[in-house]
């Protein structure tokens, strides 16, 4: 079979030699697939412990190394096809028997099982995934970014349709023949056509933009190809300042909504890093605020005052108090802790220190506008000049554009005495050291909620409908986020879900309630999720399709480390 081509090896071995007029179907070659990966990796194997020349082995190691690449490739083909077809509306049963066949497919090979069909009719009714990313997630096991930069490589880089319905290449097409000719990683190529994106707006604005775009592309093209990923930042940088500097024209609409916001850049322990972008009209507005609080004649910039008011900071730099008020050096290290219901990743040493930074699909980081046109990073920004603009007296409760901030921290009893090594935690999951808890408890409005032995969390709860704001507030701060495993929708933006359904029966209390956004709240609603407290904790049993085994599950994404005793 050396000269035989792949349209041949197919008819080869699933065809019917007798009838030249056969034609292979694509379950036939889904079969040919599943038997070809088999024997592949069987194949790989017995060439790793036959091979003794090393030629052969510098041979092996680039098929294996091209392979995995093509593979890539595969991975975002069989992405789109998901997308094009909408396999998010299959119903559970359908589901249910691919999931079987990925996992055991040796009846499939052998023709011994036979696929279900598709839905004859539109699908009606709440359906097991509300889009590809969930299915992709859901299904395939992928975490909720890599099954959209997944999806984003697919329609950035394989061949499209457009709004007219006719055939068309690539977005962007020399990045696509970099990575499917084997010079590129995908996940280079991914990040760059992401910030393609971002700087679409001012190659649009450009008097040269059609040259310009193909221009730029095979400059990055080349520069993702180097392997070199500072390069290539670097490269973007250089690109973004040469553009804004291009045009003496005021930024479009979309330009300024590409741009401008605050964004989270980076998590740690005990730091957050944003980044900030506007317009240089608002920059003054910091400026002039910047410049007072610089002046030490003037009450803004009082150094006794400002020295007082910046969290962390004693009047001996450099030191920082215990639990007993004893000043130390800052090198002290301490087991993390947190509330007793988060769980603390398994076979993990460190990496649990360092929270992970958010992408770019991050609610924080969110780039799609709302109903008033801004998005997240820009009501973040108005949020902050709205209250450098304000009259300088507290805003009343309610007041357009200054929300009155609220804190809410919890952590253990015995942690909060002393009695255990730990933190707070904010309503977002950031860490608050307990010395610093200790002085909001003192100074601030801070709203303290008592966690029992089993995160049962004590005096709260009231027979009603709907839960008042002090029992929201409980739920969420022993549950954290949305039930539903990998949700990453803010504690802000969840609806209080009833584990019994209240027109059953269901009591409205923090024991038998737990927090959901609208979409999982709606599927728990119509039966497609089952809700159950299991040791003392809301949890919940997804379809069997996602989870075979049927078993109760929690939201890690909103856990902490547990708590560490002396």
């Amino acid at each position: 079979m050396g000269g035989m081509d792949t349209q041949e090896l197919i008819e080869a071995l699933t065809g019917d030699g007798g009838d030249p007029g056969h034609t292979v179907s694509p379950v036939e070659k889904l079969r040919l697939l599943h038997a070809l990966s088999r024997r592949a990796d069987e194949l790989a194997g017995q060439l790793s412990t036959e091979i003794s020349s090393p030629t052969q082995a510098a041979l092996l190691a680039h098929t294996v190394e091209r392979t995995h690449r093509q593979t890539e490739f595969s991975q975002i083909r069989a992405a789109h096809t998901a997308q094009r077809t909408l396999v998010q509306d299959l119903p559970a049963q359908n589901l249910e028997q691919v999931r079987a066949i990925a996992e055991d497919p040796d009846a499939f090979i052998r023709s011994r099982t036979a696929l279900l069909a598709d839905p004859a009719t539109v699908p009606s009714g709440l359906m097991p995934f509300k889009d590809t990313t969930a299915f992709l997630q859901g299904a395939l096991g992928l975490g909720h970014f890599a099954a959209r930069d997944r999806l984003h490589a697919a329609n950035s880089l394989l061949p499209r349709t457009d709004i007219h319905g006719n055939a068309c290449g690539p977005r962007y097409p020399k990045l696509a023949e970099q990575v499917h000719a084997g010079a590129a990683r995908l996940g280079a190529a991914t990040a760059a056509a992401r910030k393609l994106d971002k700087l679409a707006p001012s190659i649009a604005a450009h008097p040269e933009m059609p040259d310009l775009a193909g221009r730029l592309e095979e400059q990055v093209a080349q520069s993702v190809a180097a392997g070199i990923p500072r390069a290539t930042n670097s490269l973007f940088d250089a690109l973004a300042d040469e553009l804004d500097n291009a045009t003496e024209q005021e930024p479009s609409p979309d330009e300024i909504r590409a741009k401008t916001g605050i964004f989270v850049t980076k998590r740690t322990r005990h730091y957050t890093w944003m980044s900030m972008c506007m317009l240089n009209a608002d920059a003054e507005v910091f400026l002039s605020h910047f410049a007072a609080s610089g002046n030490p004649r003037t009450l803004a910039g009082n150094r006794e005052a400002l020295a007082s008011a910046a969290t962390g900071m004693t009047p001996a730099a450099g030191t920082m108090a215990d639990a007993n008020g004893a000043t130390t050096g800052g090198n002290a290290a301490e087991t993390p802790d947190g509330p007793d219901w988060f769980t603390r990743p398994a076979n993990t040493e460190n990496d649990f220190l360092e929270a992970p930074a958010p992408g770019p699909g991050d609610p924080l980081n969110g780039t799609v506008p709302g109903a008033d046109g801004l998005t997240p990073p820009q009501r973040h920004l108005q949020t902050l000049l709205n209250l450098m603009r304000a009259p300088n007296k507290p805003p009343g409760k309610g007041t357009t554009g200054l929300p009155s901030a609220q804190l809410v921290i919890h952590c253990r009893l015995d942690t909060l005495l002393g009695l255990a090594k730990g933190a707070g935690w904010s309503a977002h999951g950031l860490e608050i050291p307990i010395g610093e808890v200790r002085r909001r408890l003192a100074t601030d409005g801070v709203i303290p909620l008592v966690l029992g032995g089993q995160s049962e969390i004590l005096d709260l709860g009231q027979e009603m409908r709907l839960a008042p704001d002090y029992m929201r507030r409980a739920i969420l701060a022993r549950d954290g986020g949305c039930f539903y495993p990998g949700c990453t929708v803010p504690p802000e933006l969840l609806e209080m879900c009833h584990i019994d359904g209240y027109a059953q029966g269901g009591r409205t209390s923090v024991g038998r309630m737990t927090g959901g956004c609208s979409c999982h709240h709606h599927m728990a609603d119509n039966g497609l999720l089952t809700l159950l407290v299991h040791n003392g904790l809301p949890h919940v049993i997804l379809p069997k399709h996602l989870d075979p085994e049927q078993l109760p599950r929690r939201n890690a994404f909103w856990q902490r480390p547990e708590a560490t005793l002396f």
